[in-house]
């Protein structure tokens, strides 16, 4: 269930915050997530969305309107956050301090065999509390590699989730296709579509924001929808939606 949170900034408060907030977010959440029956490993949330402008590693929002997409496999859990998070009078993020207005149900859509995925929050793909050289490697996202490496991951949540053996052998067929359009048009630019980022411990990660396609059964495609790809998606990384057509 996905659930869409539209707030008014404070003020009062700051108006900016790190580009890279993610670890502020999940401190804050965290607040409130940590106190609601459910299994925490299986949520997911967006980074801050808002007019903004982008100076020095900072996020200045030029509007007062800031909004935040959460998720969770779990109707009740999504609902509970929210109540706790209308309950109190704004969730500081940071400096900053954001007073919720209202919320919206973001409707499934149709989970076919072949989807379209933008990034909107850092694709992590190896957890760098645990394996802190091999997270900060740069692994080819058009590369059979990095389609292997998400599907075991992928797998492998849906395994401690609780699909039954019989189910995931039903999920053999998995394959990230990223847009090689896109990507030359980056490295053409002299952008990135890789970054390093922190660990809620502390710890530098490479994370991915790139559009890409995804052939996969239509039930993984509704597990990645509702609680991100890749790893530490409990700390708001591997959030994707669809490419508007």
């Amino acid at each position: 269930m996905r659930i869409k949170i539209s707030f008014l900034r404070e003020h009062s408060s700051a108006n900016s915050i790190p580009l890279h907030h993610q670890k502020l977010l999940a401190d804050s959440l965290g607040e409130y997530s940590d106190t609601i029956t459910g299994d925490r490993l299986m949520f997911n949330f967006s980074s801050l969305k808002g007019t903004s402008k982008i100076t020095n590693g900072f996020m200045r929002f030029l509007s007062s309107k800031i909004t935040l997409v959460i998720s969770s496999r779990s109707q009740e859990f999504a609902e509970a956050l929210v109540t706790k998070i209308f309950d109190n009078p704004f969730l500081a993020v940071g400096k900053m301090n954001l007073i919720p207005k209202t919320y919206e149900v973001i409707p499934d859509p149709s989970f076919q065999t072949k989807m379209r995925y933008l990034c909107i929050s850092p694709l992590i793909m190896v957890n760098p509390d645990k394996e802190p050289e091999r997270a900060q490697e740069l692994i080819d996202p058009t590369s059979q590699a990095f389609s292997d490496l998400l599907y075991n991951i992928t797998l492998d949540r849906m395994e401690k989730a609780g699909y039954t053996e019989a189910q995931l052998n039903e999920f053999a067929e998995f394959e990230a296709q990223p847009d090689m359009e896109y990507i030359t048009k980056i490295n053409e630019s002299g952008k990135k579509f890789a970054r390093f980022y922190k660990s809620a411990a502390g710890n530098t990660m490479l994370g991915f924001l790139l559009p890409f396609t995804l052939h996969a059964h239509p039930e993984v495609h509704k597990f990645i929808w509702e609680v991100g790809l890749g790893v530490l998606t409990e700390e708001g990384y591997g959030m994707v939606d669809l490419v508007k057509s």
